[in-house]
């Protein structure tokens, strides 16, 4: 898996970056298909910013989450791309369920 995570205005943190890889990893684990997770992070007046980018097969999805705590945005912006990954995975699984019955003499 390639998994890039960059700092913009905010302190490199190994145990954010440790924090980010987990969840990275935890994605990559429940979504083989994924190959590529980029995230940066910002920090601009008082918000933090996560931003995600996510490909793989078929697949690119992104998301962003501000708040006033870093890590609440970081688990915001993993959340919404779960939801995304989610989404698409199912998607895939009931239209070629869907084509199977089409396909069945009936």
């Amino acid at each position: 898996m390639n998994f890039r995570l960059h700092f913009h205005g905010v302190s490199h943190d190994d145990e954010i970056k440790q924090s980010c890889q987990r969840l990275a990893d935890s994605l990559k684990e429940e979504f083989p298909e994924t190959s590529k997770f980029e995230v940066s992070l910002n920090h601009t007046g008082e918000q933090h910013e996560a931003h995600m980018h996510v490909t793989g097969k078929d697949l690119e999805v992104a998301s962003s989450a501000s708040g006033r705590e870093l890590n609440d945005s970081i688990a915001e912006a993993f959340e919404r791309v779960r939801r995304q990954l989610r989404k698409h995975h199912d998607k895939q699984i009931y239209t070629r369920r869907r084509g199977a019955h089409k396909s069945e003499p009936g």
